[in-house]
């Protein structure tokens, strides 16, 4: 009756039971192991567990370790082992299981019951990846926590931290504090109060905080915390409360914050006020000029052809000129005044305190010889000039913004005077500024409306008086302002970035016309363009040069560009290699305004020019000057001994004519022998001009 009851519980418990003879041979299982293992009592029989169970992760040292211990006949408990079902399915075990004896002690079997634990171990390896995982998201959010204790005194209060600590708090972890005492001490002696009152808060029952502090790392950089505490309930009555703490580390973003403040208010390049400093400032200091009935003086600064430097050595020795500009207006300047860089090349130089207009005029001088010392920048020598213009607090203007239009105003004039120099502001420049930007927003309409136009000055051969080509000039015309003079809008035009745009329309232009002189059967005449310092700095000048020879199918050698002394030598170089490139591609080049300039000839051999202009100054008197006529006899000979052949401008009667021709003059060109033209014209003077079938025949005078 009682062994029956036994094999009741037995064939019902929850709990696999594996019975085997001494060699662990199968002798019996229960419906239990059946359920788990898919395996019947009748297929196991007389088969070792080993056989049935074991697979590809089944841990093999374990399994030598049971085996050990059976040989031995020793007992084996609470050993877990992953096993696999007759599926094929895997499936976690717990072993127990007991070497059973005779009444001599013989082993006679094998009792095992085994428990599946299958459910428990994937929790537990749940909470596990669960853990590593949140151990990873706190090392990569740069985050980790700690818990404490509430109860008692909480300084006391023993620390656990995540591993993320280390990197958090930049210390080993060894070195990470043991408790609230130890981890207050590492904080920053400004921010320690702070943290100190959140804790003595939450002990008191306040549910969360959160305080920003520094802490310095093992390496001995400070880094900065953002601590966010939780009070986390008891578990029961007799147990404190417990403090939860998140800690992230801001430094990154703190960082990036005092970036931004600082951008703010400060120029990124120079480290000067930026614009809004300097107008808040400037508010201020003008209302305590007015209170102590002195003056102030806003002295706006533009650097001299700064653009030509960015251009043809780039904006990293560009922004290298800046910063050393930047120092030199400070070291000029006095304790008290204020430098402002308004961006590009313009700063602004706010002198408080002015007695008198003297001592501007003094402090001005000293800014621009500081400017002016030579800058070694990148193994170069470069000189920067600048032109400052100065409006004065209250004589011209009561608000922010009338002083710095004044001082621009006056900053144009200065420019407009030669530039390196300092000028006053007058109401005059008032009406002058206007009308300069009333002109540069028209220019900015111009070629859409169809004002802009080329006008043709024939050049002929001095021998013959035969028409050779013509120079392209370009005019503007308004419905209001009438014709506008072109030194007055090209300057602008460079000023105000128009001139690419401008000067692609020119060259453009010109070659149509240049097609319309060929499709009436003259295409060996040429026609040259005038080419600014700002489009030979252009890297893409020819590609844009070719495509428009392409366009308008252009052969070699008709189209000349024109350039002056100083703009070929700004950068010789740079100049070379673009002109070199452009006359690979058949454009011929040639100099003008020859004897104005201050290059060397040295340089001026090594240009890949065919011909050089002798500036009109030089031609304007040759009757009456002997050194004038010695100065153009003497071009001549240079141009001849360099393989060029000179062209002489502003021929305007048939005395200079004369002797031009008598020095061996190649080309002429001036009123005396025709004037600019509209295009139309130009076209009628080489259909008269030129017979196709026969020789030009000589222009009249």
């Amino acid at each position: 009756m009682l062994l029956h009851k036994y094999r009741l519980v037995v064939e019902h418990t929850s709990n696999m039971v594996v019975i085997t003879d001494a060699q662990r041979r199968i002798e019996y299982v229960n419906p239990a192991y059946t359920r788990v293992t898919g395996w019947r009592l009748d297929e196991v029989l007389g088969r070792r567990p080993s056989e049935l169970l074991h697979g590809p992760l089944t841990d093999q040292d374990t399994v030598r370790r049971l085996r050990s211990w059976l040989d031995q006949g020793q007992p084996v408990v609470f050993t877990e082992l992953l096993n696999y079902t007759k599926a094929g399915e895997p499936y976690w075990v717990q072993l127990n299981i007991q070497p059973v004896r005779d009444v001599l002690g013989q082993l006679t079997h094998f009792v095992a019951i085994q428990s599946d634990v299958t459910q428990q171990r994937q929790a537990l390896e749940a909470l596990e990846a669960s853990e590593r995982r949140l151990a990873e998201a706190q090392r990569l959010a740069r985050m980790a926590s700690f818990e404490c204790a509430l109860g008692g005194d909480v300084a006391a209060a023993r620390l656990w931290w995540t591993p993320a600590a280390v990197d958090v708090l930049g210390v080993g972890e060894a070195m990470l504090p043991a408790d609230i005492a130890a981890h207050l001490a590492a904080v920053h002696e400004e921010d320690r109060a702070a943290l100190q009152e959140a804790y003595r808060r939450l002990a008191e029952h306040e549910d969360t905080y959160e305080v920003e502090y520094r802490v310095a790392g093992a390496e001995g950089l400070t880094r900065w915390v953002r601590e966010r505490g939780y009070r986390l309930p008891s578990e029961g009555h007799a147990m404190p409360g417990r403090l939860c703490a998140l800690l992230y580390d801001i430094t990154s973003s703190k960082a990036t914050q005092d970036r931004m403040e600082y951008l703010a208010w400060y120029d990124a390049l120079t480290g000067l006020a930026n614009r809004e400093q300097l107008q808040a400032l400037l508010r201020v200091r003008m209302d305590t000029t007015h209170q102590n009935g002195r003056q102030l003086a806003v002295l706006f600064a533009d650097l001299d052809r700064f653009k030509t430097i960015n251009d043809s050595l780039g904006h990293h020795i560009g922004d290298e000129v800046l910063k050393v500009c930047g120092q030199r207006f400070r070291s000029g300047v006095r304790g008290n005044d204020l430098v402002a860089r308004l961006g590009g090349d313009e700063f602004i130089i706010v002198l408080t305190d002015i007695a008198d207009v003297g001592v501007v005029a003094r402090l001005g001088a000293k800014i621009l010889s500081a400017l002016s010392a030579p800058m070694h920048i990148e193994g170069r020598e470069l000189h920067v000039s600048a032109s400052l213009g100065v409006s004065l607090y209250p004589q011209h203007g009561d608000t922010v913004a009338e002083l710095m239009r004044h001082a621009d105003a006056a900053m144009y004039q200065a420019k407009a005077q030669g530039r390196n120099t300092l000028v006053l502001y007058t109401p005059e420049m008032h009406a002058h500024s206007a009308r300069r930007f009333e002109l540069e927003s028209k220019l900015r309409l111009a070629l859409p409306r169809r004002e802009l136009s080329l006008h043709f000055q024939p050049q002929f051969r001095a021998s013959d008086r035969r028409l050779l080509g013509f120079e392209a000039l370009l005019r503007w015309h308004t419905e209001v302002d009438g014709w506008i003079p072109p030194d007055q809008f090209i300057p602008l035009a460079e000023e105000a970035g128009l001139i690419h745009q401008i000067g692609d329309w020119v060259l453009d232009e010109a070659c149509r016309q240049w097609r319309r002189w060929a499709d009436q059967g003259h295409a060996h005449l040429r026609v040259a363009v005038n080419l600014s310092a700002y489009q030979l700095r252009d890297p893409a000048l020819a590609s844009r040069v070719a495509a428009h020879r392409e366009r308008h199918r252009l052969p070699p050698d008709v189209l000349e560009l024109e350039l002056t002394e100083s703009v070929a030598m700004h950068d010789p170089q740079v100049s070379i290699q673009r002109m070199k490139t452009l006359k690979e591609q058949g454009v011929s080049w040639a100099v003008d305004d020859f004897g104005t300039g201050y290059s060397s000839l040295a340089y001026l051999k090594t240009l890949p020019i065919e011909r050089i202009k002798l500036d009109r100054t030089f031609v304007h008197d040759i009757e009456r000057d002997s050194d004038d006529r010695v100065i153009c006899a003497a071009a001549i000979q240079i141009a001849h001994a360099l393989g060029l052949e000179l062209v002489a401008e502003g021929v305007e009667n048939e005395a200079q004519l004369q002797y031009l021709v008598a020095q061996g003059c190649d080309v002429m060109q001036g009123y005396h022998l025709g004037r600019p033209m509209p295009a139309d014209a130009a076209l009628a003077l080489v259909c008269q001009a030129i017979d196709p079938a026969g020789e030009p025949p000589p222009a009249s005078p």
